[in-house]
């Protein structure tokens, strides 16, 4: 007699070697994901800090944001710093004039209040674990 179809058995058994794999493979995989997040903040960095420095060697001094903080996503970091960074991971901040500083702030729940920072001198700080 043939057979024609899986028996319940035959389908438990993919199921549950497929499941073990998943729990092997699924934790590597969001770490390779989040330093990654963290490796894209810190290029934003990078980009801020250069267009910062460009804008002083143009004006003499970093922008100076009316005195205050901004984020990447106002309108005087757009219109003369010309960036336009979206991104749903961290949230961007520039404090400009004499000194300067931006700060990427982590906006998940995984990893609550890390920041990653960079200075006037291009020295970048994190408290970002996943991040490399």
């Amino acid at each position: 007699m043939k057979r024609k179809a899986f028996t319940v058995i035959e389908i438990l058994t993919v199921v549950i070697i497929i499941a073990i794999l998943a729990t092997l493979a699924v934790p590597p995989f969001i770490k390779t994901m989040d330093a990654a997040k963290g490796r894209l903040a810190k290029t934003n960095l990078k980009l801020i800090y250069a267009a910062e420095k460009v804008y002083r060697n143009e004006v003499g001094q970093y922008m100076p944001y009316g005195g205050g903080t901004v984020g990447v996503t106002d309108d005087d970091s757009k219109k003369y710093l010309g960036l336009d960074i979206k991104e749903k991971e961290f949230s961007y901040k520039i404090s400009g004039g004499n000194n300067f500083t931006a700060t990427a702030t982590y906006q998940g729940s995984r990893y609550k209040d890390t920041t990653i920072t960079i200075d006037a001198n291009g020295n970048m700080v994190s408290s970002y674990s996943p991040s490399p």
